[in-house]
């Protein structure tokens, strides 16, 4: 029995579901090559975008569906008629064919319903009548935790019963050499300041960090966002660079690999995540994290982090003025932190994946070719 994926997350720049989306589908592969099972990964034609350490040869060699449709035109009436008979496909990047039954779909969170002031209109209606149709009609729906599970069950996207849970993986970043010309060029040195990670989106919460930074009596240790777009972006909202904040806008892969490097913790107060990828790369990393008790964080940390409140500025001004002179405080964190990353592999995820495969009858079972 043949698995397709709908790999149409090569053709566009890549956002943090599409990374979720390579890596998930590279480890996926690498399983299914041991057990002797295949997997298509099928495209769009045109050039394709993969981050840094991604198994290059894997999606250059994919199969393009030739079609004059693109974007979501492609996935929703290409990617159907360019399956095999029988075949069951597998999206990860939140929608797929809205009329294919024989799929499953990842759906990462529920925040264009419980969040909606943070997409656009156009955004919010094409989820807000896909996901709950995609529901419907696949025979399984993803999520990566379950806090999202319990979210898309109260938003009615889809029944309880029908939800499983992948978590992601975040051994990625290991893979990626890191940049320490931003350090330089931002005059930033190693343990002497701390990083936050994310944009203005009203959920990602940055200005109650921002003001709790502002406030300290000692700015010797600066609050470093990346992320968000340019400093215009931030200037726009009232948000500039000063004694205590710097903003570095857009960072690439290696750019951010130096910074979990290098940050004496990372600062995560998000109002709410599906998943929060960023504190689990940051532990990978070895950088102690400080982060919000909203949405799946407290669950994806499980006591590896020191959890606030999200709104509680008193709270994170405290933390940063405990990270910036507490070395066991930090210590603390960063070996919990190194413990609890460990379980979150993309290894885990692909297996965690092949067994729902299993549980719909994508596959019929998982064979080995391994010897002991």
């Amino acid at each position: 029995m043949e698995v397709s994926v709908n790999a149409r997350f090569l053709s566009r720049p890549l956002t943090g579901v599409d990374r979720v989306a390579v890596e998930l589908t590279a480890a996926l592969s690498e399983l299914f090559e041991r057990d002797g099972n295949s997997l298509r990964i099928l495209r769009p034609s045109g050039p394709i975008s993969l981050a840094p350490g991604a198994p290059s040869a894997l999606f250059e060699n994919s199969e393009i569906l030739h079609s004059k449709l693109k974007g979501a035109a492609w996935e929703q009436f290409a990617l159907p008629m360019g399956l095999a008979p029988n075949a069951w496909l597998l999206n990860l990047c939140n929608v797929g064919p809205l009329f294919h039954r024989r799929q499953m779909v990842m759906i990462h969170d529920a925040q264009v319903f419980s969040q909606p002031d943070s997409y656009s209109a156009r955004f919010r209606s094409w989820y807000k009548t896909a996901q709950p149709t995609l529901g419907r009609v696949a025979k399984r729906i993803l999520t990566v935790s379950e806090h999202s599970r319990k979210e898309l069950v109260r938003f009615r996207v889809a029944p309880a019963d029908k939800i499983a849970v992948v978590p992601n993986g975040a051994d990625h970043i290991l893979r990626i050499t890191p940049d320490q010309s931003i350090l330089q060029r931002h005059k930033l040195v190693p343990d002497g300041f701390l990083l936050a990670i994310g944009s203005l989106a009203p959920h990602k919460n940055l200005p109650t960090i921002i003001t709790a930074a502002q406030s300290l009596g000692d700015r010797s240790l600066p609050l470093v966002i990346a992320g968000g777009g340019d400093s215009t972006v931030f200037a726009k909202a009232g948000i500039q660079n000063s004694a205590g904040v710097k903003l570095l806008g857009r960072v690439s892969d290696a750019e951010l690999r130096a910074l979990y490097d290098s940050a004496r913790g990372l600062l995560f107060p998000s109002l709410t995540e599906g998943f929060g990828l960023p504190p689990i790369e940051a532990m990978t990393c070895g950088c102690p994290v400080v982060a919000s008790t909203g949405g799946a964080v407290p669950e994806v940390c499980s006591g590896a982090a020191y959890l606030l409140a999200p709104q509680d500025q008193a709270g994170w001004r405290g933390a940063m003025e405990e990270l910036s002179a507490n070395e066991a405080f930090a210590q603390r964190l960063r070996d919990a932190g190194r413990k609890r990353a460990a379980d979150y592999t993309w290894a885990k995820a692909a297996q965690k994946l092949r067994s729902e495969l299993v549980a719909v009858g994508a596959l019929t079972q998982a064979k080995s070719r391994r010897h002991a």
